[in-house]
């Protein structure tokens, strides 16, 4: 009975560390996937805040404030389109800055109430914010730390009449509110993982304490069968007239035998079925939490249809495509000429409606897996390649779709305008080109007209 407890306490010992290991990587693969999908939605949120921001402000005004002007109707001007930003967002920061020529960077407005950065002081230099300075908005992909803390940051140029660069927005999101959500999905992890092995470290026990008083109780009725049998051989010895009746009774001891063996044999296929299922259930679970986090982290929360990064990925697969001389494809974009406007008028709510509906529009003539939301009020389709014949198709059922919604809003002006563009081989270097022209077919609709 002492070899039976060490085994017991062994297998116990076997299956709790299993069970630890498997929450333990569920529980890594949960943090990392879940911390990639928060950094790349706040990434994706700072973008679209620093964008707007960069669009609001007037370049020309903005290249030529001076610390002198702080104070002046321009000035007071971008301070409150800033703090605007600011309060209706999570944003840390939100500020302009200069290029001072070498890579080195400094204030112009900061509109932060209790701690600004004055005039020409310099601001960290980071990759984001030298690519913004060259014309394109862009995210820091680590955080940096200053003199006001720790942040992820988004940088957007400010463009002057001349299509110059006359500054850039600057948005800051606090690093250290990432970490401690992190730490507290570690510590949540870690207390599922102990709940669980003490769970199963239970059901271990119950378990194998019922198998082993199977086991005792088939240890005494084999032990009460080999002293019977052990009691008939000594009488057929003793009694040469049950001789033939040896092999007989062999047989008969054997038959009986067998039976205890069949149930020990069920009892371990129950046992092994009972681990299988947990085993089973632990796997779907993990599949199950990975799914969800790949939905957060590649599709649209509000309207189901593929996000930023899902249409950069795309972007890639296009230009691999290109490179190859095998790609064949269209670009349809979209885009709710007013949705500022109906946010400003109607409210965040109304403004979300408007963007699901036109978003639902969409979905029936190019489907989900091909139709992305690019920005707040912004769409774009990578389909099939197709004639403009087919494009001018399918813009006059989406037209005559979205004429049907506008009806039904009540004081709501809605204008959605769209542009369309079929890669041309050997023209088309990089997918970039098509949506340029696709995008410059959508100004000229500008104008109220689909």
């Amino acid at each position: 009975m002492k070899k039976k407890m060490n085994f017991t306490t062994r297998y116990m010992i076997i299956m709790c560390s299993v069970l630890l290991a498997v929450n333990l990587v569920t529980g890594l693969v949960l943090v990392n996937q879940s911390k990639r999908a928060m950094l790349t939605l706040i990434n994706e949120r700072m973008l679209d805040i620093s964008n707007t921001a960069a669009a609001s402000i007037d370049g020309d005004k903005l290249k030529s404030i001076t610390a002198a002007d702080k104070g002046s109707d321009d000035y007071n001007m971008i301070v409150e389109n800033l703090r605007l930003f600011q309060e209706n967002s999570d944003l840390m920061y939100i500020y302009t800055i200069q290029d001072m020529g070498n890579d080195t960077f400094g204030f112009i407005i900061d509109p932060d109430p209790i701690s600004p950065g004055d005039f020409g002081e310099e601001v960290v230099t980071t990759d984001a914010l030298i690519k913004a300075a060259s014309g394109t908005s862009a995210v820091d992909e680590e955080p940096f730390t200053d003199s006001w803390g720790r942040f992820y940051s988004a940088y957007s140029p400010v463009f002057d009449s001349n299509g110059k660069v006359a500054g850039m927005v600057g948005a800051d999101f606090d690093a250290k509110w990432l970490e401690d959500q992190v730490k507290k999905h570690n510590m949540a992890i870690l207390l599922i993982s102990i709940g669980a092995v003490i769970v199963g470290a239970i059901i271990v026990l119950l378990i194998t304490r019922r198998v082993a008083d199977r086991f005792r109780g088939l240890y005494d009725e084999l032990s009460e069968l080999t002293e019977d049998i052990e009691n008939l051989n000594k009488d057929i010895a003793d009694n040469p007239d049950y001789q033939g009746l040896v092999e007989s009774l062999g047989d008969e001891t054997d038959e009986e035998g067998k039976a205890p063996v069949r149930v020990q044999t069920d009892l371990s296929k129950d046992a092994m079925g009972a681990l299988s299922d947990k085993l089973k259930s632990t796997h779907d679970q993990m599949h199950k939490y990975l799914a969800m986090i790949h939905k957060q982290a590649y599709v649209d929360p509000l309207t189901g249809v593929g996000n930023i990064t899902t249409y950069n990925n795309a972007i890639e697969e296009i230009n691999a495509s290109i490179a190859a001389g095998e790609a064949e494809y269209a670009v349809y974009v979209t885009d709710i000429n007013n949705h500022k406007n109906i946010v400003f008028e109607h409210g965040e709510e109304q403004g979300d409606k408007v963007v699901v509906g036109i978003a639902g529009i969409l979905k029936k003539s190019f489907g989900t897996e091909k139709l992305y939301r690019i920005g707040d009020d912004t769409f774009a389709a990578i389909t099939e390649s197709m004639t403009f014949s087919k494009i001018e198709e399918i813009s006059k059922v989406i037209y005559d779709d979205i004429e049907d919604y506008i009806r039904q809003l009540d004081d709501i002006k809605l204008s959605v305008s769209k542009g369309a563009a079929v890669y041309r081989p050997g023209m088309d270097s990089e997918y970039r080109h098509t949506f340029k022209r696709a995008c410059e077919d959508m100004y000229q609709h500008r104008q109220g007209r689909m």
